[in-house]
């Protein structure tokens, strides 16, 4: 295995492990687990519970929370323990990805195997990923005083943030497997509706979080009418203001969903387009995956409203956003580098 092999694999299993992780949260927050861990311990945390009295003293602090005085006040301790392990894993697996990550880093550095492009794309990388921990108990200790939701907003920057480091490691494994040699494009045009559809894919990815935040998916489960009507009543609200589009969930269901469309939309036709446009100059295999990915998740959406928002289809909704912005990100790789 030459260098640059080792580095490919470890950077693709880093990427893998973020979209495990990023799965995993997303199950956390679906079985509503995230607010079972009351405390914050970096390093102690890791620990699980490991005595029948050790599990008294953290459901005792639980009882404390808005959660359960106000949602889950009949638990056991059993079903306490439930919720406890999704959110314990979860951290677990975070940490997990750290100690992967720092490692290896750590070893090709001193081997001075590491370039440096990828010795600052790998900075940043592990900026992000504190960053992200941070970001993870601020949003968790939204929940642990007077409200027992998280914050949207503090849900959606979290999401936002697993995506961006996402995204680094897996443009930096498409790089070392194709290499980074530019293709001259024709036509500038091309580009542009790449940068178009990958931010129309955040911005509609992150719309989600606020959907999954407030939870609008549940207040109207028809397609695409709401409530019988194309734009339903009570859209905007004088009480939020400016915060209507975030906090009103007839805005956010109503924007969720139409933006989706309009994603599905305008990237659609452009893939459609360019695979009978000079189809030397693209990929066809990576445009046709995103053609895929892109209906899947129409399709999972549609079917995530209509059911009410199953755990089953609401994952699959979720992880299946990360997969359609991967697979773009390949499309477009595929189309700039040889």
């Amino acid at each position: 295995m030459n260098n640059t092999t080792g580095i490919l694999v470890w950077i693709s299993l880093l990427t893998l492990m973020v979209l495990v992780l990023i799965i995993i949260g997303g199950l956390t927050r679906l079985t509503n687990s995230g607010l079972s861990m009351v405390d914050w311990k970096p390093l102690m945390g890791i620990i699980p519970p490991l005595t029948y009295q050790t599990w008294i003293e953290i459901f005792n602090n639980y009882k404390l929370t808005p959660e359960f005085q106000i949602i889950n006040s009949k638990i056991s301790l059993e079903e306490f323990k439930y919720i406890f392990w999704w959110e314990w894993f979860h951290r677990f697996f975070a940490r997990f990805i750290g100690i992967v990550f720092i490692f290896p880093f750590i070893y090709f550095l001193l081997k001075k195997q590491l370039s440096k492009n990828i010795l600052i794309i790998l900075i940043f990388v592990f900026i992000f990923g504190l960053f992200q921990a941070i970001v993870g108990w601020w949003m968790v200790k939204s929940g642990l005083v007077d409200n027992p939701y998280v914050s949207a907003y503090r849900l959606a920057f979290h999401f936002a943030n697993a995506l961006i480091i996402f995204s680094i490691l897996f443009w930096l494994s498409l790089s070392l497997f194709y290499g980074t040699n530019i293709n001259q494009l024709r036509r500038k045009s091309i580009k542009h509706f790449f940068h178009i559809s990958l931010i129309l894919i955040f911005i509609t990815i992150v719309s989600g979080s606020f959907m999954a935040g407030t939870d609008s998916g549940k207040s109207f489960n028809t397609f695409p009418l709401m409530n019988g009507q194309y734009f339903p009543e009570g859209y905007y609200l004088n009480i939020y203001g400016w915060k209507n589009i975030f906090e009103n969930t007839v805005a956010i269901n109503f924007n969720h969903r139409w933006l989706a469309v309009f994603t599905f939309l305008f990237i659609s036709s452009i893939i459609i387009f360019l695979l009978t446009y000079k189809r030397r100059e693209n990929n066809i295999f990576s445009l046709i995956l995103v053609l895929f990915t892109l209906s899947l998740q129409i399709f999972l959406g549609i079917l995530t409203l209509v059911y009410e928002v199953p755990l089953s289809f609401a994952i699959f909704h979720q992880t299946n956003a990360v997969l359609l912005l991967a697979s773009m990100l390949f499309a477009y790789h595929r189309l700039i580098y040889k």
